[in-house]
């Protein structure tokens, strides 16, 4: 990947623009953001709360221009992997991708376990887990057995799947800080309710 100068943006101001854009009353850190519309145009109808977007968004950090991310992945915004151009983008821009992106990820659990079990701390802190690992590594190892974390949620043993987050913080091989400072946020969120 070509080297670009580091253009950093603002994950409040991201924030500001996707909870602020909503067709719905203004969001609390409890309850679900609604109905993303971000220059008129509609981005999709997000579930989680205000704290997932502070979870997700601080752990990732904002860049404007790619850069490559701890799993060799390029990599903008706000932990966005598709279609990484290399062109600076504008923070509307990045906010309709990580929007996408946090819907990609609550769909998958939407789709694959009982959402309507689970409280708004567990939804919030398992959304801000896929979104980090993905869908087909939140749900199957690498052998394509089903991970522990997955099969406690689909049995609704949230509480157990909670206490699996900190087993989650290894990339490429390392320890990363990062990654068990965003563990220990999720976990906490996941058993606040």
């Amino acid at each position: 990947m070509k080297h670009f100068k580091k253009v950093v943006c603002s994950v409040g101001a991201i924030i500001a623009i996707v909870a602020g854009s909503m067709d719905t009353p203004k969001p609390t850190p409890r309850k679900a953001i609604g109905l993303v519309t971000i220059n008129g145009h509609s981005i999709g109808i997000l579930h989680v709360s205000q704290k997932a977007l502070e979870i997700i968004g601080n752990a990732e950090a904002c860049r404007r221009t790619p850069y490559t991310c701890p799993a060799g992945l390029a990599t903008d915004g706000i932990g966005n992997t598709k279609n990484v151009t290399g062109e600076t983008k504008t923070d509307e821009q990045i906010a309709a991708d990580w929007t996408r992106n946090i819907i990609a990820a609550q769909n998958c659990l939407i789709l694959n376990t009982d959402r309507d079990d689970m409280t708004q701390g567990q939804f919030d802190a398992f959304t801000s887990f896929v979104f980090n690992v993905g869908c087909t590594r939140f749900m199957h190892n690498r052998d394509g057995t089903e991970t522990r974390i997955y099969r406690k949620i689909k049995t609704h043993h949230f509480t157990a799947a909670c206490n699996e987050l900190p087993f989650w913080v290894y990339g490429g091989g390392k320890k990363l800080p990062g990654l068990v400072k965003r563990r220990a946020k999720e976990q906490m969120l996941c058993l606040s309710e």
